[in-house]
């Protein structure tokens, strides 16, 4: 048999036996503990975001599934440490619209290219902001508080969780959408922002349902829009920003990545596996507790979601030159 003739053959056969490899290695896996990145240290909402289906794949993959945090930089100090692991499955992070759609605008030399550098496995749940103001303030919708805006350009101020938090930015984009000069204060988590809300320092404030909404129902804010580009499921009479800003909307995700060359069949697992994660039935009280909505998206719908709000917020965060060291 001449060689041309043998490669064929060999070839051939290799071919033959790449479904069958893959089906030995999606079986196969996995065989020993998983790593489970979340760039947040712990108690915060990612990390129970993280805890929670970490449990879940722990109990449907019948391996052990270990959450490692890796707090700093805007948890992109994780999503780097991740991108530069084996791609064999054992290493999988959480990502979420900040570290993959913010912050490699945001932040100097993040490591990791959010399209090339790392494999999408899934969204499993989706976030907006609420525009809150206090409970006697004298807008009682959107359109008085633009009003207001316009009347004294860069007198009202709102607090956020600090610079380039998505609750920062919902600012920023409806004042690059709405046209109006609005004062941002940064401060070390929102709830401080709230207090100086209360306090009468801020005019508003953009937070999350599951922290908003009780101090709106207590009588101490009152909400006035939703980020989202419509209405919240839970707040039916809320209208959504886009209502009177049209080309307005913030809506965060959260999901999970791989490091870059993840094995299509241990990628398809993971994906399965999270689905069914997300779909089991107390995944969404659990989730509605933290402000957030079951919103299960393959490793496709992913990428679009990172490609297109790449192109929104990096634009935006160039023309403020906002940058963290």
């Amino acid at each position: 048999m001449n060689r041309s003739r043998r490669d064929c053959l060999l070839g051939g056969i290799g071919a033959a036996l790449l479904p069958w490899r893959a089906a030995a290695q999606d079986a196969a896996y996995p065989s020993r503990p998983v790593r489970f990145i979340v760039g947040f240290a712990p108690g915060g909402p990612a990390d129970s975001v993280t805890r929670l289906f970490a449990s879940r794949l722990q109990a449907q993959l019948g391996q052990t599934v270990i959450v490692e945090n890796v707090p700093g930089a805007g948890s992109t100090l994780g999503i780097a440490r991740l991108s530069k692991m084996a791609p064999d499955g054992y290493a999988i992070g959480f990502a979420h619209t900040a570290s993959l759609s913010i912050g490699p605008s945001l932040y100097k030399n993040v490591g990791y290219d959010p399209l090339k550098d790392l494999t999408p496995v899934a969204k499993v749940c989706e976030y907006v902001n609420l525009l809150a103001v206090r409970a006697d303030s004298p807008w009682r919708s959107l359109a008085d508080l633009l009003a207001a805006a316009r009347a004294q350009p860069g007198v009202l101020s709102y607090g956020s969780a600090g610079i380039g938090s998505t609750n920062h930015l919902s600012g920023e984009l409806l004042a690059a959408r709405a046209g109006v000069k609005l004062t941002h204060a940064p401060y070390r988590g929102t709830a401080l922002a709230i207090n100086d809300l209360m306090g009468g320092s801020l005019q508003f404030v953009f937070d999350a349902p599951n922290s908003a909404g009780p101090l709106a129902a207590a009588g101490k804010l009152r909400l006035l829009a939703t980020t989202g580009h419509r209405r919240h499921k839970l707040y039916p009479d809320l209208p959504a920003i886009a209502e009177t800003v049209p080309d307005y909307e913030f809506r965060g995700w959260m999901g999970v990545v791989a490091p870059p060359g993840l094995l299509p069949a241990v990628q398809q697992r993971l994906t399965r596996e999270l689905e069914l994660a997300a779909a089991a039935p107390d995944t969404g009280e659990r989730l509605a507790a933290l402000g957030l909505d079951v919103a299960f998206g393959g490793p496709q719908e992913m990428s679009r979601a990172i490609a297109a709000e790449l192109a929104l917020w990096g634009p935006l965060i160039k023309s403020l030159n906002l940058t963290v060291q």
